[in-house]
């Protein structure tokens, strides 16, 4: 590695280091006090859990923890972001709705401000179209909180819904409590078994200060969080920095532009077969040492989520699968990356089955790696199998399931249900 040229193994390297991935995980299930300590370690470095509701394997916030820590608590999590003393982390929009560091929370006031100011179409209709229905609201949630937006409609006794809009038929009083979150004067406090959002009033201990415009506060804000992100990231171009906490373009260019002046950030190349591309490396990001072993990821996790910095990076091109019909899916419904060393060569399509204790594998696929397969041996799909069946039955035991099951669907099928079957003594290869 010269002082302004890497190589792509390096670039890789050193962006899963910056996010806290290649330490030793854990094998058997961690304590509670253990799990908190993971937790911890995990937004440490991530800064924020994207929030994502499909459960059929697991919740994409609870899986960034296991790819970094192992099989750890995810119970944790819901009284780590509870109001209180204890408290790791507060829902907020960062990057989509994620559980973000106080810290990160208070940086993001300008943004709620933003929100108090004009917001997109039906939450901003809905800021002012009652002033008092606000204070009602507020009123209701300090008096009886925490509670779901429907359970505050209801309890207002507003019903009113529109005929038509796919997933957005909401109250008004939905949308003033959609608002009043968004623009800080509510707090999100939990999530129902149904996964709706619990609003209660603002934890006098996390609670940012009042919103208002402040340019010189968006500025500090805006360079703070463009230097969380770079470093989070280690490796990056500007898109993904601004991408990181969902900033635009143009508001983070003058941070990469003083960070660059400050000599924390600098220009350097990463050389793809394909063509170099030109990256900012954080003065202080870890050693691109390398890594071993294997982990699942969620496609939510921070490596992944910029979906053309894992195509720069990784040579992975991603499309999940839930917003597609079944007949023109290629992976599967909910497909998760399978992470081996500083590649990702498999992708795998899981499904709890818990009435039955079975890790369903639907689908499995190596991924083709077209720029990466020019310039690296890969591992034999045996290797890789190996690799992934171990990894799975880690999963099954942190997921509290008893087995693991491939169906024949995907390339790596056939050769995964010989790794499974080895390590489970003799269960039947496909299912």
């Amino acid at each position: 590695m010269t002082a302004d040229r890497l190589t792509w193994a390096q670039a890789r390297r050193i962006a899963l280091r910056s996010q806290g991935i290649g330490a030793r995980r854990a094998g058997t299930a961690l304590s509670g006090r253990a799990s908190r300590e993971a937790l911890r370690r995990t937004v440490a470095r991530t800064h924020l859990l994207q929030i994502d509701s499909v459960s059929v394997f697991a919740r994409a916030h609870h899986l960034p923890v296991f790819t970094r820590s192992g099989p750890w608590d995810p119970g944790v999590l819901a009284r780590a972001s509870a109001p209180g003393p204890a408290r790791l982390l507060t829902e907020s929009f960062a990057h989509e709705a994620t559980l973000v560091e106080p810290e990160v929370h208070e940086l993001l006031r300008f943004r709620r401000a933003r929100v108090a100011r004009a917001d997109w179409g039906a939450v901003r209709r809905a800021a002012v179209a009652d002033p008092a229905l606000l204070r009602t609201v507020e009123e209701l949630v300090a008096r009886e909180g925490p509670l779901t937006a429907p359970a505050i409609s209801r309890r207002l006794g507003d019903s009113r819904r529109p005929e038509t809009g796919w997933g957005w038929r909401r109250t008004d009083t939905q949308w003033v409590v959609e608002y009043l979150f968004r623009s800080g004067r509510l707090d999100g406090v939990g999530r129902t078994a149904q996964f709706e959002r619990l609003y209660g009033p603002l934890d006098a201990a996390h609670a940012p200060g009042a919103v208002g415009k402040d340019d010189g506060e968006e500025r500090r804000a805006l360079l703070e969080l463009t230097r969380l992100a770079s470093t989070a990231l280690g490796i990056a171009t500007p898109a993904s920095i601004a991408d990181y906490f969902r900033l635009p373009r143009g508001d983070v260019a003058p941070a990469i532009d003083a960070l660059q002046a400050a000599g924390e950030l600098r220009p350097v190349t990463v050389a793809r077969p394909d063509g170099d591309v030109p990256m900012l490396l954080r003065e202080d990001a870890p050693a691109p040492t390398p890594l071993r072993g294997g982990a699942l990821m969620s496609p939510f996790d921070p490596v992944a989520f910029h979906r053309p910095r894992l195509e720069s990076l990784f040579d992975v091109v991603y499309r999940i699968g839930i917003y597609t019909p079944r007949e023109k899916r290629t992976h599967g419904y909910y497909a998760l990356p399978f992470l081996l060393g500083d590649r990702f060569e498999a992708r795998v399509d899981l499904r709890a089955d818990r009435a039955r204790g079975v890790l369903e594998v639907c689908e499995v696929h190596g991924e083709p790696l077209p720029a990466l397969s020019r310039t690296v041996r890969r591992p034999p799909s045996e290797a890789v199998a190996a690799e992934l069946a171990a990894e799975l039955e880690r999963a099954a035991r942190w997921q509290g399931l008893d087995a693991v099951e491939v169906l024949d669907r995907g390339d790596l099928a056939v050769p995964l249900a010989r790794a499974v079957r080895d390590l489970a003594g003799g269960a039947p290869p496909v299912a």
